[in-house]
Formats: C-alpha cells, structure tokens, sequence
C-alpha cells in the first residue's frame, strides 16, 4: 500500500486502525476502551508527518474509513427515497472525512508552529470541528455521533455532560486520547516494552487520573440525583406502512391505535399522557372524523395524546412534519413544527443531481420551539433527527418542558439492521443526561421506551409487532448548569484554536523538504 493517496503503508495502518477502533467504540458494540484509545493511533501518524498537507491526507484517509463503516446503514435507508443512494452516501462521507482532515491539518499546525503539544492541541482540534460540523450552515449541520457520544452505553460514565454537554465529554476523552498517544510517543525509543512503559508512565498515569476523575463524580452524581416525580405516560410502538408502497389512511391508523390501547398494560398506572410516533397520521390535520376520533380516544383514556401527522398549514404554503396534542375537546394549542430536516429524506439539498421518488415532497422546517402544554406537565418534542442536536433538548427545556419526548418513524431503517436505530438511540441518552429529565421514545418499526435523567434505558418495547409501554417519567429539580448556560466546550475550543494558530503564524518554522527525514523530538515534550 505504499505511496498511495501520498501516503505510506504505515501511516495507512494507523489511519485504519483508528477508524476500527472508532467504529468499535460506537453503538451497537459500545466497547469502553476504544472510546479512550481510538485516536492514539492517528495522533501518532499525523504526529510523524512531515507536512500539514500530509496530516491531512491522513485525517481525510481516517475520515473516509470512519465515516464509511459508521454509516453504511444509509444506502439500505436512501435507496427507497433515491436512485442515488449510493452517490448521496458516497458525498456525505466526503464531506465528513475533509472536516477530519481539516482537524488533522490544524492539529499539525498547532504543534508545529504554535508549540502546543499534541496531547493538549488534539482535544482543541478535535472539539472545534466537531462543534463546527454540528453548527454548520442550513442543511451542512450533521452532528451525527460525536466523540462523546461513544460511551453512551455507560451513561454513568458521562455524567459531567450535565455540566458541559456532549461536546465537553469529547474534549474530555480527547484529552484522555491526547495523553496515552504521549505515552505511546514517548516510549517508542525504549529497546523494550519494560523499558517503554517506564518511559511513557507520568503519562499513562495523567491519562488514568484525568479519565477517572470525571468518570467517578458522574457514577456518584447518578446515585444521588434530586429528582421530581413527573407523569405517568404510555408510550406505543406502532408497525404502520412498513412498505414504502403500502398504502394506509388515517382512519386505518387511527383504528390500529385504537385496538391497541383498548386493552390496558397488566398492574401499570393510568397514563397523564399517551405519545404516538411521528407521521402516525399523513394527510394533515383537515379531516375532521379523524380529530374527532382522537378527540373520543383521549376521552376514553383520561388522558391527551400527543401524535405525529404530516400537516399543511394552508393552501400553497408547503407541508411540515408536525407534533400535534389532542385532548377531549380535540386539538389543544399550536402543534410543533419540525425545525432539523433529515438531509435528502425531508428535504433535498442539490436536488437536480439526488432526485427524490416520484410522488415525495420536500418539507418545510419550522420556526420555533414550540411547548405543548398537557395539563400541569409542559412537554417538548423533538422529532426523530433532532435527537442528535444538543440545542433542541435544551431549547425545550428553557422553554419550560418538564418532560422530552422524540417521537420517530423507523421504517425506513428496515432494512439497516441494529446500527442506525441503535445510533439513534444513544443520542437520547446524552440529552437525557445533558438535562436531567426523562425522554420518552415513541416509534413506528423501531423500539419504545424511556430513557431516565441517569440516561439508563427502561420499559423498552422492541421485536416485530406493535405495543405499548408505562412508567412515570422524571426530572432533576431545577435546570442543569449545562441547561442555563449552554455550549461552553465547543464554542471555547473553536475560539482557543483560532487564537492559537494566529499566533503561531509568526513563530512557525519553516518544514523540511518532502524528501528529507524528520527532526528528532524529545520523548517527553513532543517538539
């Protein structure tokens, strides 16, 4: 594999092997030590690469692999949508790799000119890119899965996310990479492992403590949250138009959900709240039988149903994915309007070159977000894709929601296999910690359930038919410090990063020729 894409057979190992290890880390393997190791290996390689220009190459080379096996649920999911699946596929992976080329690119930059060491520069460059791609511009936002996000699976773990969200706990583990990678570097000379692992320990010992510290306060914040008892609600898993072309009216819907709340769970409470799943109803909210239907079922359960329905607001205006709230006099209040489209399912960037299927129309995003008031307990929707904004859950909560709901159609996961519902799912994990308040997960085709202020998983209803699942859904007392101030982490690495690399330009040394090797670096400060 030597010199291919101007790189060499070792820098192509390391870039592939952390693109293994990152993949491992993620749901559904939601392995520990890959979250702490996976970037050792590409820190390595761009730390030995002559040339900024050649630490991209590697980043981009990382990026494509990562990328690559992390989503290639998407064909499977966009080829019912577009007969360009493969290419819609093939340009969102592009994309992602040259942001991870963009970081590599820095990282050398900042070790070479502004004489940071890496271990230090990589949770900077490593956090401001991941910040960037999720705050990018219109349809470009996509941040799907993040560093931080691997250890959902432990969510004890990444308790400090209430205090600095999804992208603190990227900069956490960054730093965690940053310094084992240092270790690595500096007992690489050693003629033995003994002998390396005496070189690299002040090292490997700062990596243990700066993993443990914040992994032990969010294991004991856990154990001793101040929770408020909130709602009992029922959530329903639904199996509506699992084929593309199946064809299903709204009073069809309405029956199914019907039938299956007529019998009551065995021993659980009367629910406050019933949630169905989004696009439950598709032709609107301008069939007045259907209104009156969910009308009548919200009389005969005591309780208001919040449900998806695809609406248009008036004639020519364009069409919303919408969650709507029915009590017994039927609509209460003004429904939520979706505001994250999914890239080229709702809404298609570049549409002449991806078409979407005869007979799809793009969506409209919305403009607020909206609150659904349900009695004494306010409740916030975020609608399948937007799981995986962190701003969404905390609008929602600022806007006073006292409970999350993600409401979400899986069908066209079908064909995927466990990964992207399992992906999907570990967002809601992290906006449960980052606040502190339970989620309710409604679907079609895809599991339900609650996830609690822990960011554990209980009550979930899976397999292949349809139910319903109750339990009380919580909060912490009070707003989290993440909540009231926001996004300091990524914004702060973002800023911390420019002003590095603007200083550096006058401090940046000139880099030897392609040809030439490498000057010799102290084991213990990288430069």
């Amino acid at each position: 594999m030597s010199a291919v894409f101007g790189l060499d057979g070792r820098e192509w190992r390391l870039a592939s092997a952390s693109a293994v290890l990152f993949f491992a880390a993620f749901p559904p393997f939601h392995l520990i030590a890959p979250s702490l190791l996976a970037l050792v290996p590409l820190v390595v390689a761009v730390r030995e690469a002559r040339t900024p220009r050649r630490a991209a190459r590697i980043g981009f080379v990382f990026g494509a692999l990562h990328h690559g096996l992390l989503l290639h649920w998407m064909v499977p999911a966009l080829e019912r949508l577009t007969a360009t699946a493969p290419l819609v596929y093939a340009t969102a992976v592009m994309l992602l790799a040259l942001s991870q080329a963009l970081a590599c690119w820095m990282l050398d930059l900042l070790r070479r000119g502004g004489r940071v060491p890496f271990w230090f520069a990589l949770p900077l460059a490593w956090t401001a890119v991941e910040w960037g791609i999720a705050h990018a511009p219109g349809m470009l936002a996509y941040p799907w899965l993040g560093l931080g996000t691997s250890l959902t699976g432990y969510p004890e773990l990444v308790g400090i996310a209430e205090l600095a969200g999804a992208r603190g706990v990227t900069f956490w583990l960054a730093l965690v990479n940053g310094l084992v990678a240092q270790a690595v570097v500096a007992g690489r000379g050693a003629r033995r492992v003994r002998g390396g692992l005496r070189a690299g320990r002040a090292w490997l010992a700062a990596a243990l403590v700066v993993a443990a510290i914040p992994a032990a306060w969010g294991v004991w914040r856990a154990r001793y949250l101040d929770l408020r008892p909130g709602p009992v609600v029922t959530t329903v898993r639904t199996t509506l138009r699992a084929q593309p072309d199946e064809e299903i009216s709204d009073l069809e819907a309405l029956a199914a959900v019907e039938a299956l709340l007529a019998a009551p769970e065995a021993d659980a409470p009367a629910p406050y709240l019933v949630v169905l799943p989004e696009g439950t109803f598709r032709d609107g909210l301008d069939q007045p039988e259907v209104v009156a239907g969910l009308g009548d079922l919200s009389r005969r359960l005591g309780a208001p149903v919040v449900f998806g329905v695809v609406r248009t607001e008036e004639a020519g205006a364009g069409r919303y994915n919408s969650a709507a709230l029915a009590g017994p006099g039927g609509l209460q209040g003004d429904p939520y309007d979706k505001r994250r489209l999914v890239p080229w399912v709702e809404r298609m960037p570049l549409a002449g070159l991806f078409p979407m299927t005869a007979g799809e129309r793009p969506l409209r995003a919305g403009a607020g977000w909206t609150v659904l008031e349900a009695g004494r307990h306010a409740v916030g929707a975020l609608i399948c894709y937007e799981a995986a904004f962190t701003g969404a859950a905390r609008a929602l909560r600022r806007a006073g929601a006292r409970v999350l709901l993600n409401i979400t159609n899986d069908a066209w996961f079908a064909r995927t296999g466990a990964f992207a519902v399992a992906q999907h799912e570990a967002h809601l994990v992290m906006r449960a910690v980052e606040t502190r308040t339970g989620v309710v997960r409604s679907a079609n085709l895809g599991p339900a359930g609650f996830v609690h202020p822990t960011g554990r998983v209980r009550a979930r209803v899976s397999g292949p038919g349809a139910g319903v699942a109750t339990a009380r859904v919580d909060a912490v007392v009070g707003p989290t410090w993440y909540v009231r101030v926001g996004d300091v982490a990524g914004p702060g690495a973002a800023a911390a990063l420019l002003l590095l690399l603007l200083f550096g330009r006058t401090r940046r040394p000139r880099f030897p020729p392609p040809g030439s090797r490498p000057v010799p670096r102290s084991p213990e400060t990288g430069h």
